[in-house]
């Protein structure tokens, strides 16, 4: 019973972030100049709640293997870009707006990146190992667009963003429903 209650509450937080990130990237289709002086600000905030819910989700009475620890890890660097974003507007005093954009991008890699090495480990790989391998595919994708792709391009990267943010919902909300479906 107390596993069945776990499963759905790591499905509902699961589908929260898949829902979350598709509506910020459907206001940035609706609202696109807006939508890149947001970006910043609501892209922080999805970061950082995308980690905080990750965070919620890990089960820490699970033996600790390596995947646990990269499923911490992952969720603990998207939080730090999260506030690297969030916090942009006292840091920009201090970096430049190309290298705070560098910083998010570089962490964004890093955490693409073990959320598709943890989607390689683990008991539950069968089930989970597409949706968090495309999502951190995703996640990575938009990392290495932060990094190559010139500020001065916003608009371009707008649209970049917005269609690797709904291609990560969409991925989001699948693992949801598998979590729910496989319970």
């Amino acid at each position: 019973m107390a596993a069945e209650r776990s499963q759905r509450f790591e499905a509902v937080l699961t589908a929260l972030r898949g829902i979350l990130i598709a509506a910020a990237a459907l206001v940035a289709f609706v609202y696109p100049a807006q939508a890149v002086q947001l970006l910043v600000l609501v892209g922080g905030g999805l970061l950082l709640v995308d980690g905080v819910l990750g965070l919620a989700t890990v089960d820490y009475a699970a033996p600790k293997n390596a995947g646990h620890w990269f499923t911490l890890a992952r969720n603990l660097l998207s939080i730090a870009a999260g506030v690297l974003v969030i916090g942009s507007g006292v840091l920009i005093t201090v970096f430049t707006p190309a290298l705070l954009a560098w910083l998010v991008g570089l962490l964004a890699l890093l955490v693409g990146l073990i959320e598709m090495a943890s989607s390689m480990l683990g008991s539950e790989r069968q089930t989970r190992l597409w949706p968090t391998f495309v999502g951190g595919a995703i996640y990575a994708a938009f990392g290495l667009a932060l990094i190559f792709v010139p500020l001065t391009s916003a608009g371009t990267l707008m649209r970049v963003a917005m269609l690797l943010m709904l291609a990560y919902a969409a991925a989001q909300l699948y693992h949801a429903w598998r979590i729910h479906a496989d319970g």
